[in-house]
């Protein structure tokens, strides 16, 4: 008699329900609304802080209402790893520079519009980066929050030699 089989899928399928699973919660459809906005404005809007044509994408992340925007809390709401420091700061200096028509050209309109959006509907606007030795593909945020506490917004990547 032919020995019996074991039975992989059951094996694997232990495996996936003991693995860790994360448990941020799916953000409110006004909050997914809202970062498509940001995306569909600067559509089309090559990243000024880069050297290469990176455009953005949006994200959104949720946060502890009350909590400070600082780098730590930033680092765990965005999952990021641990070799990365991050460095943030007010979006101040980027809407200036990115809104300036004689560096920017057409571009400077977009990002004027843009500007207009997010101090509209978000606070604590600010411009974050994951950077490590080593790295040229930095990852780059530009983002606010919503009186919720959600960090909503763009992200992109530049590269920094």
């Amino acid at each position: 008699m032919p020995a019996r089989k074991k039975n992989k899928a059951r094996a694997r399928r232990r495996a996936s329900a003991t693995a860790p699973t994360t448990t941020n919660p799916a953000p409110p459809d006004a909050i997914v609304n809202l970062s498509r906005a940001l995306a569909a404005v600067a559509r089309h809007l090559p990243n000024p802080m880069d050297e290469s044509t990176d455009f953005f994408r949006s994200f959104t992340a949720p946060y502890p209402a009350r909590a400070s925007i600082d780098a730590a809390t930033f680092h765990q709401a965005l999952n990021v790893g641990r070799r990365y420091g991050i460095d943030l700061s007010s979006a101040d200096n980027f809407f200036t520079n990115a809104g300036d028509a004689d560096n920017w050209g057409e571009d400077a309109r977009g990002f004027q519009l843009l500007e207009k959006v997010m101090r509209a509907t978000l606070t604590d606007l600010s411009v974050a980066f994951a950077r490590a030795d080593g790295v040229f593909r930095v990852r780059m945020w530009l983002f606010g929050r919503t009186d919720d506490g959600w960090l909503v917004g763009l992200r992109s990547t530049i590269t920094e030699t």
